[in-house]
C-alpha cells in the first residue's frame, strides 16, 4: 500500500503489474473544479486506487471513492448532503493512437484512460466526483413524485379540446 507523491502522481502501468494500493484524501479546497458545484470547501473525499491486470491482459484500476460532498438542494435553497460511496474501474492504454482506435462498446465495464508514468491521481478523483453529482440535486422530499396523479374511477377525464369545435362554430369560424 502506498500513498502517491507531493504532486499525487503515480506510474499506473507500475501500479497494476504491482497490483498496488494508492490511497488518500482529496480536499475539497484543492479540488477547484468539484468545489464550484460545493457549498462549501470544509471537507474532502476519500479515495484507494487499487491496480491489477485486466482478463485481458490491460493494465487496469479500480477506484472507490467515499465521503459526503455538501451542496444546495435546488428545489428548496437549503444545505444537503450527497453520500458518495462510488467505484469505478478503467484500463489503461499507452497513447492517444490506442485510445482514439479503441470501438465504442456501450457495455463495458471499464473505462479506458490515457496512462502514464506520471498519472495525476487528484484529476482522477476529482473527475469522477463531479460525475456522482445529479445535474439537481434534491432532498428526498424535494424531489418531484414520479407516482401518477390519483383519480376517482367515477369521474372520468374529458379531453380539454373537446368543446373547441363548439366554441369555433359559435364564433362564426
Amino acid at each position: 500500500m502506498s500513498r502517491a507523491d507531493a504532486r499525487n502522481t503515480i506510474d499506473v502501468f507500475d501500479l497494476a503489474r504491482q497490483r498496488g494500493i494508492v490511497e488518500g484524501r482529496l480536499a475539497f479546497g484543492a479540488a477547484r473544479r468539484l468545489r464550484a458545484s460545493l457549498r462549501d470547501a470544509a471537507g474532502g473525499i476519500e479515495y484507494r486506487l487499487q491496480g491489477f491486470v485486466d482478463e485481458r491482459g490491460r493494465p487496469a484500476a479500480r477506484l472507490h471513492l467515499r465521503g459526503d460532498l455538501p451542496l444546495t438542494c435546488d428545489h428548496c435553497g437549503r444545505a444537503m448532503n450527497l453520500q458518495l460511496d462510488h467505484e469505478a474501474t478503467f484500463y489503461f492504454l499507452r497513447d492517444e493512437s490506442e485510445l482514439a482506435a479503441l470501438p465504442v462498446v456501450p457495455d463495458e465495464d471499464a473505462e479506458p484512460l490515457l496512462g502514464s508514468s506520471a498519472f495525476d491521481v487528484s484529476t482522477l478523483v476529482e473527475d469522477e466526483a463531479i460525475l456522482c453529482i445529479p445535474v439537481s440535486p434534491r432532498h428526498a422530499e424535494c424531489a418531484p413524485s414520479t407516482e401518477a396523479p390519483e383519480s376517482s374511477t367515477s369521474e372520468t377525464r374529458t379531453n380539454p379540446f373537446a368543446k373547441l369545435p363548439g366554441l369555433l362554430r359559435k364564433n362564426g369560424r
